[in-house]
């Protein structure tokens, strides 16, 4: 009788045990949410002044892009790409929806996750095939992860991404990444001719691979054969390495958003919600 009641209380104990455990863990996270609400994007705090007269200059200084850079987080290649383009005017909405206040809208999108968007596109530099799209904007209780995409078709707006568990990567729409309420916007530092390639190519073998966020980890990273998991930045950084490209910052098992962004591969094109001079790097 003592050794069935022995038993039945260590039985009470570990399903005690497991209870608090479990409260605790879903306490924690919901914490993590709580405070990741909490950082909402990043905003100037000084003023918006008119930068036409830069915009018309034949040469530029340095101390113009930087003036530029503060007053749209568009960079000399930014600048430069939408004037080639006679894009001036877009410049200048550039600037508007840099300094515009706006709701941040929250949605859950799996347990403890959320991405943070707009309900408006934001205006961007000129897009080229093969640039990438990066956002802080998508966390998951502490961990703010961030969402990569890559540039397959910038004449129709085209992205390739992998998004969550439980889907495959597929071709979108730039403007729903666009209206997240931060991004980068960085082009790798191959020529046009290879980041047009790169673009083809994983419009073309990379879509339809399923979600897994441990892409990399209990498996090759890079695998000649192709890929049969992957998770958002995995398969950026895939279809570049299949052309020799290493855009893994820091060179581990998992490619996050950020390892992209801190590769010397790659230069920043645009800035959005972001600290213009922290950027990223923290």
């Amino acid at each position: 009788m003592k050794k069935r009641r022995s038993v039945r209380f260590r039985v009470l104990a570990v399903l005690l045990s497991i209870a608090v455990f479990v409260v605790a863990f879903l306490s924690l996270a919901q914490l993590g949410v709580l405070i990741n609400a909490k950082r909402v994007r990043w905003a100037p705090d000084y003023e918006k002044t008119d930068i036409s007269a830069l915009l018309f200059k034949n040469e530029r200084t340095e101390e113009d892009y930087r003036t530029l850079y503060e007053q749209t987080g568009l960079t000399r290649l930014g600048i430069d790409g939408l004037l080639k383009s006679g894009n001036f005017g877009r410049i200048l909405n550039i600037q508007t929806a840099f300094f515009k206040q706006k709701e941040i809208l929250s949605k859950n999108i799996a347990p403890f996750t959320f991405y943070e968007r707009f309900d408006e596109v934001m205006p961007t530099a000129e897009l080229e095939n093969g640039d990438i799209i990066l956002t802080a904007s998508v966390y998951v209780s502490f961990f703010r992860y961030g969402h990569s995409a890559l540039v397959t078709d910038a004449s129709q707006g085209e992205l390739l991404e992998s998004f969550s568990p439980g889907t495959t990567s597929s071709i979108s729409s730039k403007d729903v990444l666009l209206s997240y309420c931060t991004f980068l916007i960085v082009r790798p530092k191959a020529t046009k001719e290879v980041r047009t390639q790169v673009a083809a190519y994983a419009a073309k073998e990379l879509v339809g691979i399923p979600y897994k966020l441990t892409a990399g980890i209990f498996e090759k990273k890079y695998d000649e054969r192709g890929l049969k998991t992957t998770q958002c930045t995995h398969i950026v950084w895939y279809a570049y390495q299949k052309f020799g490209i290493d855009l893994d910052g820091n060179g581990g098992k998992i490619v996050k958003p950020q390892d992209v962004f801190l590769s010397e591969q790659v230069e920043l094109v645009q800035a959005y919600g972001f600290d213009l001079d922290r950027l990223w790097r923290e």
